[in-house]
């Protein structure tokens, strides 16, 4: 996917008044409020990840792409959490996608997720890594699996490391958002 995607750290308040803003509301609210507010005033509440969340994912879960939450704390790094945008959660179970909501994802996790995250991502090595990102399928990623991208995705989960450690000493929430 060459989507872009950026990891927001909110505190309850700021989270509180997302959640209210109406649901198919929330992803122009999150670039225009959200975005705007934080790439300027509070920087170190930002991690961008540019494209490389896709392979990310998949190299810190079993090489696939999907939305269920199967290998925790990790997976929760950007699908795993409360889907509060772009998915939605039938009582089957079944994952669906609203019309009227199919321009980007947005993702919460809680701040006991964050500090999970926190905890155990720095415990991950470059060669697990490796080894998940060897099993991603590549007609499903759609993109060239070689060294470079491998870096690529390995360099931006280590930037993102100080993001997740903030967020957890400040037990604040996170926002994964990805445009479609």
């Amino acid at each position: 996917m060459g989507c872009l995607a950026v990891l927001f750290a909110l505190n309850e308040q700021e989270l509180e008044t997302f959640l209210n803003v109406e649901r198919t509301e929330r992803a122009y609210y999150m670039h225009n409020e959200i975005e705007e507010n934080f790439w300027n005033d509070f920087p170190e509440y930002v991690c961008e990840l540019d494209q490389s969340w896709d392979a990310m994912h998949r190299m810190l879960t079993d090489g696939s792409l999907n939305f269920e939450n199967q290998y925790p704390p990790l997976c929760n790094v950007i699908f795993g959490g409360e889907f509060v945008y772009g998915l939605v959660r039938e009582p089957s179970g079944e994952v669906t996608i609203p019309d009227e909501e199919d321009d980007a994802y947005i993702i919460l996790k809680t701040p006991q997720q964050a500090a999970e995250i926190a905890q155990a991502l720095p415990n991950r090595t470059k060669e697990e890594c490796r080894q998940c990102y060897d099993k991603i399928d590549e007609e499903d990623y759609g993109s060239v699996l070689d060294d470079e991208d491998f870096e690529y995705t390995w360099a931006y989960l280590q930037d993102s490391l100080e993001f997740w450690k903030i967020a957890a000493a400040e037990k604040r929430y996170v926002l994964f958002t990805v445009d479609r």
